[in-house]
């Protein structure tokens, strides 16, 4: 008969309560996996591989800690060539017989970190499920405080996935490759150590299924999805690593570019942007016209006008007040020159063709927030000696932070999807080496998979932390 726990989250359980079955099943699986990381799990590696193709080209290729990019050179055939053979030498693992612990020694220790490091999260995934697991039980056992509803919320999700990294980390040994499996079955199945540990991380997603109705949290959140994603295009890279290993390698620098060009103008933006609220809420006649004919004028174009318009257009507006100020006088000579040779590099020209368009956006945010907080609250701090922009900065600004936060957020997320438009200005971001590589190979489909996902992933991610900050930052009322 089950033992209801519900009535413990949060107070000391009772002796039959710390007998419930799922407790007991949840402390087997804790230490069936921590024992069986000291057991062999990958008693043999292959430590180099040779590749032969029908025109007589050979690739050899050495792997001191762990095969990486072999099921690459495999599948990405030299002109007018087929693959002819593979051989594999295989050596024991250099540090506790192949252990899982000495394997997390043996990967650490590698020269190229970035190599394995996939390795590395996937066969830690089941050690830190067993740990958390095993702090859930400490306080269901000793601690007053019973069982902890956000353990039993982490606990799950690590259970969830323990097994499946598991699993990986055996591909890790083979390179995702059945080839490689076929050719030394017996040597590179996975030894005892890895059975042990998968039946305990079973055993531990059996427990934590059972005992997540004793809590009221979601077992799931949004961030599941991101989490998601990124694992379609994980699997997609090392299960179809030609193109899509090609692929990644191709546009990884243009994911750093976007990145910069967005946290860049970003902060710019709200600089702008709280130079314009400030002026749609100014009594100035002329500061209150400039910042209106600004937001009204710049949402009036669209983004991709404003950036052509930079980039081709301004310097020719260079060239004609550079020619004026020369012809003006002699004194200003130096600086219409300047002003005839100024060109603006691209990515300069789209950081301030993002910063202008969604300035006027976000002006808007910061003038409806500014506008929620009561007048009153300015006419009380005028009235206790405050000026203007005292008041403004220490009680108008703060509590209007907090209203214009998530609006913000979700802007910074359109900004994210939007800076592909700075492509067209020949900034390497991360659409360019999309349609770079897809110019090169006219692979169409692969190609924007690949960028899809990457943009998918981010603006998740974005997502989730702006509702975050969201939840954090809420009126209560």
């Amino acid at each position: 008969m089950e033992t209801d726990l519900s009535p413990m989250i949060g107070n000391r359980l009772s002796k039959a309560q710390q007998r419930d079955w799922r407790l007991l099943v949840l402390a087997a699986g804790v230490a069936l996996i921590l024992v069986a990381y000291f057991m062999p799990m990958y008693p043999n590696y292959i430590a180099s591989a040779r590749t032969s193709f029908s025109g007589g080209t050979t690739i050899e290729l050495n792997f001191p800690a762990l095969i990486n990019a072999q099921f690459y050179t495999q599948t990405t055939l030299p002109k007018e060539e087929t693959l002819s053979s593979v051989s594999i030498h295989l050596a024991p693992a250099r540090f506790m017989h192949g252990s899982g612990y000495g394997w997390l020694v043996q990967a650490l220790t590698a020269d190229n970190l970035e190599h394995v490091l996939s390795f590395i999260v996937c066969l830690l995934v089941p050690v830190v499920a067993a740990i958390t697991a095993l702090t859930l039980l400490l306080f269901a056992w000793t601690s007053k405080h019973g069982l902890r509803e956000g353990l039993i919320a982490a606990t799950l999700s690590l259970s969830l996935v323990a097994p499946m990294g598991l699993v990986l980390s055996w591909l890790h040994q083979i390179d995702f490759s059945g080839l490689l499996l076929r050719l030394e079955p017996s040597y590179l199945l996975p030894s005892a150590g890895f059975w042990i540990a998968l039946a305990g991380t079973l055993l531990l997603l059996t427990a934590m299924i059972g005992l997540q109705r004793e809590s009221e949290r979601r077992p799931f959140t949004w961030w599941a999805l991101v989490f998601a994603v990124g694992f379609v295009a994980f699997l997609l890279v090392k299960t179809k690593p030609q193109p899509y290993l090609e692929i990644w390698r191709y546009i990884q620098d243009g994911i750093f570019i976007t990145l910069r060009i967005v946290v860049i103008s970003f902060f710019f933006i709200l600089i702008v942007s709280l130079i314009g609220g400030l002026g749609r809420v100014s009594r100035s006649p002329v500061i209150y016209g400039i910042a209106s004919l600004y937001v009204e004028l710049i949402r009036g174009i669209p983004l991709m006008v404003q950036l052509l318009f930079i980039w081709f257009a301004l310097p020719q507006l260079f060239d004609v007040l550079g020619m004026a100020f020369v012809k003006l006088s002699p004194s200003f000579s130096s600086f219409g020159q300047t002003l005839i040779d100024l060109r603006l590099s691209p990515f300069t020209a789209a950081v301030i063709g993002l910063t202008i368009c969604y300035g006027a956006y976000v002006s808007e945010i910061f003038r409806a927030g500014i506008s929620s907080i009561h007048h009153g609250q300015m006419e009380a701090a005028r009235s206790l000696g405050m000026s203007y922009m005292q008041a403004m900065r220490y009680i108008i600004l703060p509590q209007a932070i907090r209203v214009i936060l998530p609006p913000v957020g979700n802007e910074f997320v359109a900004l994210l999807k939007d800076s592909s438009l700075v492509s067209v200005l020949a900034v390497s971001d991360l659409t360019r080496r999309g349609r770079e590589y897809m110019a090169r190979t006219f692979l169409s489909f692969e190609t924007w998979i690949m960028v899809a996902l990457c943009y998918l992933v981010l603006t998740l991610f974005s997502s989730r932390v702006v509702e975050y900050i969201e939840t954090k930052t809420r009126f209560e009322h």
